[in-house]
């Protein structure tokens, strides 16, 4: 998963899917191509989910740091500044999706902190502090109603991670 000017690169990933013989025995060429590709499943599907699963987390990171930058730049804040300043904090969200994705694997969102109760107050004061600054709400605002559904659902206690239960709902 890389722009353009990625391919060839050390970094480079690339998700292939098919036969481990025949990966094993192209891998020196397909280094040529990405530096980190990786053989994922037998099944060629797989690769096109793996990136579709990269894309809905870049857009939705990018769109949680574009609805930031709007409200902090309807104050005059520099967008770098806080990146310098709340960098740390930014590192710790990123540090924290292995254990969100163990959560999600194991099926249990039982939370001894962070459960979604306590979510739902700043999720209600980005919501307000956005339309005061007249910020578009629909992102918070799409967040808050998740929130709120899990809930009235019976999952206060529950982590965050509760709400991939409203993304598997058919």
């Amino acid at each position: 998963m890389t722009i353009a000017p990625g391919i060839g690169g050390a970094e480079t990933v690339i998700f292939y899917g098919g036969s481990h013989a025949v990966f094993n025995h192209f891998h020196p060429t397909l280094q040529l191509i990405g530096g980190r590709g990786t053989l994922i499943s037998a099944d060629p599907g797989v690769p096109a989910l793996y990136g579709m699963a990269v894309h809905g987390t870049t857009w939705g990171a990018l769109n949680g740091f574009l609805h930031a930058a709007a409200l902090l730049s309807s104050e005059g804040i520099e967008v770098k500044r806080f990146l310098d300043d709340a960098g740390p904090s930014v590192a710790a969200l990123l540090a924290s999706f292995p254990m969100i994705a163990d959560e999600v694997d194991r099926g249990e969102y039982a939370t001894p902190y962070g459960a979604l109760q306590h979510h739902r107050p700043s999720v209600e004061d980005l919501v307000r502090e956005s339309g005061a600054r007249n910020i578009d709400v629909a992102f918070p605002g799409y967040t808050l109603g998740l929130v709120n559904k899990a809930v009235e659902d019976g999952h206060a206690n529950d982590s965050y991670s509760r709400l991939i239960e409203h993304f598997r709902k058919q």
